[in-house]
């Protein structure tokens, strides 16, 4: 979650280059937080890099008008800074909550625990999303920062009635000018 991570870094390197001889023609990786890391890595591999969910931060905020804006909804908050909104490319006034304050979600993936209880963790999302949207309802779309959010994403677009992006449209993107379709 942090900068300070070069040994971590390091393995992303060493990772996605042995994936690049083995023929890969794009790498993607799944926590938001690894933002930090786009610059070193897309620096370092000779394919195209997408690290973080939140790179889709500045796109989707094009396409609002003036008075809108796009919103983050993290596993935590607390630990979503600056650096992580800059390296995404997104402003730094974007309005962030996360689940930390909730009973299940943050507590399993800082536990790592090895099974989840999804309703629990659908109630912590839906909530946060709830707060983020009372917070800021100049909100016009949600980016989840956090993987483990993906399978909720459908619920929270159904509650707010807003456009939601995460890593999933993110590697859909991706994949799709790496491997465009034929028609």
């Amino acid at each position: 979650m942090s900068a300070d991570s070069g040994e971590l870094l390091a393995l992303f390197i060493a990772a996605a280059t042995e994936l690049v001889d083995q023929g890969a023609d794009g790498i993607t990786t799944s926590c938001g937080f690894l933002s930090l890391f786009q610059n070193e890595l897309r620096s370092a591999i000779r394919v195209p890099v997408a690290t973080s969910s939140l790179m889709q931060a500045p796109w989707v905020q094009a396409l609002f008008p003036t008075g809108k804006c796009v919103g983050v909804l993290t596993f935590h908050a607390k630990h979503l800074t600056a650096d992580h909104l800059i390296a995404a490319g997104a402003r730094l006034n974007t309005p962030v909550a996360g689940t930390e304050n909730r009973n299940e979600f943050t507590r399993l993936i800082l536990a790592d625990e090895p099974h989840m209880d999804f309703v629990a963790c659908r109630v912590d999302n839906l909530e946060a999303a709830r707060e983020l949207l009372r917070q800021h309802p100049d909100i016009g779309a949600i980016v989840l920062e956090c993987t483990k959010m993906v399978p909720y994403a459908a619920n929270i677009r159904k509650r707010t009635g807003l456009p939601v992006f995460s890593i999933y449209t993110l590697i859909n993107w991706f994949q799709s000018g790496l491997v465009p379709r034929q028609f």
